[in-house]
């Protein structure tokens, strides 16, 4: 079995510095900084024991310095149980400056009434940004919560002409 390497970012946006791990050349991991260092790290090091059965220590990431992050083409490497893996590929039909609800997602999986799963799948997406789920609303379009702070969405769906 070869080696795992990872590399882990800070990447800077108008919208704050985010977290960025790759397993090789795969981006596996990317959250918000605007949330606290703390949780986003926690979340990478959960990430880490959840699917690679190991425990990371304290750790620095380094500065992105591979030109725009944002703009650029990234292999993503998804890892999640099936039913989350399906909410996933969901989310990354919805077109930029567009939003569905957690209901819709739900009808759109053919599964109508696991909204509920649905948001805890959604809330659980590890590539940030990349798989859409700020593009997720509640009835009547209201945000509700976002895992990296309410601002950060709002801010996404803005930049996006989705609000």
């Amino acid at each position: 079995m070869a080696d795992l390497e990872f590399k882990i970012y800070k990447v800077p946006s108008e919208y704050g510095e985010w977290l960025a791990a790759f397993e090789q050349d795969e981006l596996i991991f990317l959250g918000s900084y605007n949330a606290g260092k703390k949780l986003v790290e926690g979340d990478l090091a959960e990430f880490f024991e959840t699917h690679y059965a190991f425990k990371s220590g304290s750790f620095e990431p380094a500065p992105w310095k591979q030109g725009n992050f944002w703009t650029q083409q990234h292999k993503l490497r998804l890892q999640g149980t099936e039913f989350q893996m399906k909410v996933w590929l969901e989310l990354l039909k919805i077109p930029a400056g567009k939003t569905v609800t957690y209901s819709e997602l739900a009808k759109k999986l053919r599964k109508p009434l696991a909204v509920r799963a649905v948001a805890s799948a959604v809330g659980r997406n590890p590539i940030s940004y990349w798989i859409p789920c700020h593009r997720v609303v509640g009835k009547n379009g209201n945000l509700l919560k976002y895992h990296w702070g309410p601002e950060v969405k709002e801010y996404l769906l803005k930049v996006e002409g989705a609000i």
